[in-house]
C-alpha cells in the first residue's frame, strides 16, 4: 500500500483503514459526512518548508515563495501559508480580496492578471499591494492613469513570454509562441515595452515576470527560462540601463500523482540549484547585483495536501465492465475533463486489502463524461465504502462546476490541534441566494400551451 500512497502522512491502521495524520478518515467521514474535501495543514508546511530550504541552500541573494491563491481559494490554506512566511500571488480582485481577508499583509501580495481594469488596479493601489505584473501596453496606460489619479506610485514586474517550448499539455502551456500572456521576447516587443513603461511618471518598473506553464515534471524548461531572462536583461542594461531589482519566474512545479510517480518527485534541490546557478553566473558577468528570485507555486504547495472523501452510493454491472457511482462527481474534480487529469483512488475501509478487480468510477451528474477514472484495480467494492481521492488540492474547488446544482461540499483541516472545519458546505438555499422571481410571476395565473 505505501507505494500507491503520495506521501508520509498516509497510513494503515490495525483496523485496516486508512488514515492521514494519524487520522482514521472513515472516522472523520462518519462524522462530517461526504463529499467532504480533508486537507492536512503538516503538509502544507512541509511543502512550503521545502520550497523555503531549497533555494536558501543553493541561492545566495533572497527568494521569495509566493502562493498562488488561484490554485486553492480556501481561506485557511492561505493563512496557514502566510503564517509560515509565504507571500500571496493573486490574478484578479476576487482573489486579491480573498488573500487580504486572510490577513496576507498587502506589501506580501503580488497582482498578476491578464488585462484587468482600472478598478482592479485602484483596488490594488489603495490596498497598498507590494507588485503589480502588467501583462501589455494597454495594461500599462491604465495603471499609469489610476496611480495619477491616486498619487500613488505603481511598484511594477513586466510580464513577458519567452515563447520556447514546454513539456506540459497544451491548455496549461504559458510561456510557448502565440500564448495570450506576456510580451514576447524574441520579436523585440518585450524591450519596446520596457522602455515605453521606463518613461512613465506613476509606474516604477523593478523587475521582468514569467511563467511558463503549469504540471511540468521536468528542471529543464525552468533553467532554460531562466536563461532567457538573464539573456534580456543583458540586453535591457545594455540598451536601457535597467537593472533589474526583481526577476519572477512564475510557478508551474509539477506534482506526482500516478504511483509509479511518488517515488520519484520533481526534484526541488536541482531546479534550485541550477536555476540560482543560471542566474548568479549571468548576474556576475554583467555586473550586476543580485537579484530578489519570486516563485508563485500553486500546486506544489497544495495538491498533496489534500483529499476528497466519497461514499459508493452504487455498483453497476454492465456488458463492457462494472461501474463504481459515487456520491463525489466531475463537479468536485474538473481537471479531469481539462486537462484528462489522472487522481489516485484509495479504499479507505479496506486499505489493507489487495486489487482483485478492474472498475471505473463514475459521478451522478447528467453527462456522459462524468467519468472520474477508467479501468482501476481496486479490491472489491460494495455499496457504502468509502474511497479517497487523492491529491485534489490544486484547481478542483477553484474551478469547480455546478451541473445538476450540486452544492459545494465542506472542508476539514486536520493539524495537532484537532479536526476543524475551515469550509462549510453549500445548502440549498446558498444555491438559490441570488435569485429574484418578480412578483408579477407570482400572482399570474398558468398560462394555456
Amino acid at each position: 500500500m505505501n507505494g500507491r500512497l503520495p506521501h508520509g502522512g498516509f497510513a494503515v491502521n490495525r483496523m485496516g483503514r486508512l488514515t492521514l495524520d494519524g487520522y482514521d478518515l472513515a472516522e472523520i467521514a462518519e462524522r462530517f459526512g461526504t463529499p467532504l474535501y480533508v486537507v492536512s495543514e503538516e503538509r502544507l508546511k512541509r511543502n512550503y518548508e521545502e520550497l523555503v530550504e531549497a533555494f536558501k541552500t543553493h541561492y545566495t541573494g533572497e527568494a521569495i515563495i509566493a502562493y498562488a491563491v488561484k490554485a486553492n481559494f480556501t481561506l485557511a490554506i492561505i493563512r496557514v501559508l502566510a503564517l509560515k512566511g509565504a507571500w500571496a500571488e493573486t490574478f484578479t480582485g476576487p482573489e486579491l480580496h480573498m488573500a487580504l481577508t486572510a490577513g496576507v499583509r498587502p506589501e506580501r501580495i503580488l497582482l498578476t492578471g491578464a488585462c484587468r481594469v482600472e478598478a482592479e488596479f485602484r483596488e490594488a493601489l489603495e490596498a497598498g499591494v507590494g507588485l503589480i505584473v502588467v501583462d501589455f501596453p494597454q495594461e500599462l496606460h491604465r495603471l499609469e492613469k489610476v496611480a495619477g489619479e491616486l498619487g500613488v506610485e505603481a511598484r511594477v514586474l513586466i510580464r513577458v513570454n519567452p515563447a520556447m517550448r514546454v513539456p506540459t499539455h497544451p491548455s496549461i502551456a504559458t510561456g510557448v509562441r502565440g500564448a495570450k500572456f506576456g510580451v514576447d521576447i524574441p520579436s523585440g516587443q518585450a524591450l519596446k515595452v520596457f522602455e515605453e513603461a521606463l518613461a512613465l511618471n506613476w509606474v516604477k518598473v523593478l523587475g521582468i515576470h514569467t511563467h511558463i506553464g503549469s504540471k511540468i515534471m521536468k528542471v529543464k524548461p525552468f533553467v532554460e527560462a531562466a536563461s532567457r531572462l538573464v539573456g534580456f536583461v543583458e540586453e535591457l542594461n545594455g540598451k536601457l540601463g535597467f537593472k533589474p531589482e526583481y526577476l519572477d519566474l512564475g510557478g508551474g512545479f509539477g506534482v506526482p500523482y500516478k504511483p509509479e510517480e511518488f517515488e520519484k518527485p520533481f526534484d526541488l534541490n536541482l531546479l534550485a540549484r541550477r536555476v540560482s546557478r543560471v542566474i548568479t553566473s549571468g548576474f556576475k558577468r554583467l555586473g550586476l547585483g543580485l537579484p530578489k528570485l519570486i516563485f508563485e507555486p500553486g500546486r506544489r504547495l497544495v495538491a498533496d495536501a489534500e483529499i476528497l472523501l466519497a461514499r459508493v452510493l452504487g455498483v453497476k454491472e454492465t456488458p463492457t465492465g462494472k461501474f463504481i457511482f459515487l456520491d463525489a462527481s466531475t463537479n468536485h474534480l474538473s481537471p479531469v475533463l481539462l486537462v484528462d487529469q489522472y487522481y489516485e483512488m484509495v479504499l479507505v475501509n479496506k486499505a489493507d486489502m489487495e486489487p482483485s478487480e478492474t472498475v471505473s468510477f463514475a459521478g451522478p451528474l447528467c453527462f456522459t463524461k462524468d467519468i472520474i477514472a477508467v479501468n482501476r484495480r481496486m479490491p472489491k467494492i460494495e455499496t457504502g465504502d468509502l474511497i479517497a481521492i487523492l491529491s485534489v488540492g490544486a484547481y478542483c474547488k477553484s474551478s469547480y462546476m455546478m451541473h445538476n446544482a450540486q452544492p459545494k461540499p465542506p472542508t476539514v483541516m486536520l493539524s495537532k490541534h484537532g479536526i476543524e472545519m475551515v469550509q462549510r458546505g453549500e445548502t440549498l438555499n446558498d444555491l438559490t441566494a441570488r435569485d429574484f422571481i418578480p412578483p408579477r410571476l407570482y400572482h399570474a395565473s398558468a398560462e394555456p400551451s
